[in-house]
């Protein structure tokens, strides 16, 4: 009996079991760990790129397709950032989202935010688990948030040599002719102009009033100081060159209209002026651009491109370009007046003009798509266009911004 005693306490037989048993546990919890925690930590990154895509995508059709504020419910923004969030996948299946148009506390502008659910709220799908079920852990989940919002620009590097007049508030004297001065004196009545400033449109184009407005660049001579200011009546610009100087001559005017120069004009910049009327140079540099989307047409009904390359050729149609307005006032007074360009006037400089002679000054940059030629003159309509932002430079508040500056900022 003594010794069978001894034998059974010996035997480590059971011991074992409850080893093997332990250990079990513990790679059980540790494979729940890495593999279950992996897969909610994979498909997290995953319900971020589904956000920021939909923030990014709303935002962007909210600046360029859909101007109203708030947008429509179910109208190209919500769409665009709806379609975007869902066709990202999070752990092999689409998530549900939902859009709303609030910032973030401390952010301003028009903003698009998107949240993503893959966790059973909102009708979704909750995570899977592969491990998990052995400890009574059937499903998990991961919800992401993000938002864009469409800032103002004040510059672009892709500026065309076009300078048309802006719009005026029409008092006294011809109609669709800007009156304010003649010879250096103030006529009376007179007609107004107010350039944008960062508080205010101004009496210029705006957004949404002039999104799609056709207008048609009418040919001005910049050698003559009695033109007539009036709508659409443009001047032909010299663009920076990149090196301190700028561009000048018809082969040089025709190449700026049809490519991107790729360096900045900002708001409040001063630019010369060509020293002719640049009609040959004019319909040569449309005619390379028009050839660069042909299938492109402006619908009048959706205010929107179709035919175009997009985006296999460009991510915006080639036939979209910036242009500027000239401050109008300015350059009326300027030209009439008895200081002519070597006096100050208002709160701007004496001898403005960087290279001498006559320029306009930048009072805020358009977006146009080119329809091509009528005669001498250029047609096309109004419309957004992405921006930059120049630190110092001036910016436009109200709904005179058509540059559009989009930004992830949550």
């Amino acid at each position: 009996m003594t010794h069978r005693r001894r034998s059974l306490a010996g035997d480590e037989r059971g011991a074992v079991l409850v080893q093997v048993a332990i250990a079990l546990l513990v790679l059980i919890a540790m494979a729940t760990f890495v593999v279950d925690h992996g897969v909610m930590w994979v498909s997290r990154v995953q319900a971020q790129n589904a956000a920021d895509a939909g923030a990014l995508s709303g935002a962007i059709a909210r600046a360029y397709d859909e101007l109203t504020s708030p947008p429509a419910s179910n109208g190209k923004a919500f769409n665009s950032a709806m379609g975007a969030a869902l066709a990202n996948n999070v752990w092999t299946a689409a998530p549900t989202a939902q859009v709303s148009w609030a910032c973030p506390t401390g952010i301003a502008g028009s903003c698009v935010r998107v949240d993503v659910y893959r966790n059973g709220e909102f009708g979704s799908t909750p995570l899977p688990t592969i491990f998990g079920k052995l400890l009574n852990i059937s499903s998990q989940g991961v919800r992401a948030t993000a938002t864009a919002r469409v800032a103002t620009g004040n510059a672009t590097n892709c500026m065309r040599p076009f300078s048309v007049a802006d719009k005026w508030i029409e008092i006294g004297g011809s109609v669709n002719e800007f009156n304010h001065w003649e010879k250096g004196k103030e006529l009376n009545p007179h007609d107004d102009y107010v350039p944008p400033s960062g508080s205010s449109s101004g009496s210029g184009f705006r957004l949404p009033d002039d999104f799609g407005q056709p207008v048609t660049l009418k040919s001005g001579n910049p050698n003559s100081g009695s033109e007539a200011i009036t709508s659409g009546w443009h001047l032909p610009v010299r663009l920076p060159d990149g090196l301190g100087g700028y561009v000048s001559g018809g082969s040089d005017y025709s190449a700026a209209i049809a490519n991107c120069i790729g360096h900045p004009v900002s708001i409040g910049q001063y630019l010369p002026l060509e020293n002719g009327v640049m009609n040959g140079p004019t319909k040569a540099g449309i005619d390379e651009l028009v050839a660069k989307d042909p299938g492109a047409s402006w619908d009048a009904a959706s205010k929107r491109i179709t035919g175009s390359c997009v985006p296999g050729c460009a991510p915006i149609s080639p036939r979209v370009v910036p242009i500027t307005v000239f401050d109008i006032d300015e350059f009326q007074w300027r030209s009439a007046g008895p200081g002519d360009w070597s006096s100050a006037w208002k709160t701007y400089p004496a001898n403005p003009c960087p290279t001498g002679g006559k320029c306009v000054r930048v009072a805020n940059i358009l977006g146009f798509f080119v329809d091509g030629m009528s005669g001498s003159d250029v047609v096309g309509h109004l419309t957004s266009y992405p921006g930059e932002f120049a630190a110092g430079a001036p910016s436009v508040g109200g709904g005179a911004a058509f540059l559009m500056n989009i930004q992830l900022v949550r």
